[in-house]
């Protein structure tokens, strides 16, 4: 019964990533990958940890709803907290590309220092992918409600994980295979133009940040 469950979990978080969770993600990812993409790998690094920080966040839910289902509820239904934090983060994460991009930090740093800054982002990018999936849409309800039938937090774990794989299985795919190459191929024909197309990027990312901060832009 566990196994169907399971299996049932994924293809829930399939269908809900391969739906309304790939595009509610693409305010975040597109001004990311116009700052970084050079080919799939590059975009794998930003897609990467965003997918993970969805994939801890399903886990955390699915863990305290079978501690406590309701709470867990009232807090999806009063997300402004988590909207507050996911807007702050944001801002910050462009703010950070935005001074990256203009002092050309990216191209004459140490190696030390680089690999710093790139920890860094990728934490930021984590955080952006958690409180992107802190949402009451049907699908997490779903994941709340199996999980408040068990008491095992190992099977809450495994429930969070088989939902999560699910979800940014096709947001992956699409993020890192369509539209990083779209985004590297537009970034090829005005490679001259890269470093406003950065500071557009990054800016871009500050104004969503604020959008999400003001509730213009729904979790």
């Amino acid at each position: 019964m566990e196994s169907v469950s399971l299996f049932s979990l994924f293809l829930i978080g399939l269908t809900s990533g391969a739906t309304a969770c790939m595009f509610s993600c693409m305010p975040f990812l597109t001004p990311l990958l116009m700052t970084h993409s050079k080919d799939v790998k590059h975009s794998t690094q930003i897609v990467l940890p965003f997918s993970l920080g969805r994939i801890f966040s399903y886990t955390l839910i699915a863990m305290a709803a079978s501690l406590s289902s309701a709470l867990v509820k009232s807090i999806l239904d009063d997300n402004r907290v988590f909207q507050v934090i996911l807007g702050t983060l944001t801002i910050g994460m462009g703010i950070f590309l935005l001074v990256r991009t203009l002092s050309n930090r990216s191209k004459r740093c140490h190696t030390s220092r680089c690999h710093s800054q790139n920890v860094q982002g990728s934490l930021g990018i984590f955080g952006i992918g958690v409180l992107v999936s802190l949402n009451p849409c049907a699908p997490i309800l779903t994941l709340v409600a199996l999980s408040a039938n068990t008491t095992m937090w190992t099977t809450a774990v495994s429930y969070g994980i088989a939902f999560g794989l699910g979800a940014v299985l096709v947001p992956f795919l699409f993020y890192t295979m369509i539209l990083g190459t779209i985004v590297q191929g537009i970034l090829e024909q005005f490679r001259k133009y890269i470093k406003y197309i950065e500071i557009f990027a990054a800016s871009l990312l500050i104004v969503i940040g604020m959008m999400v901060f003001a509730g213009k832009i729904a979790l």
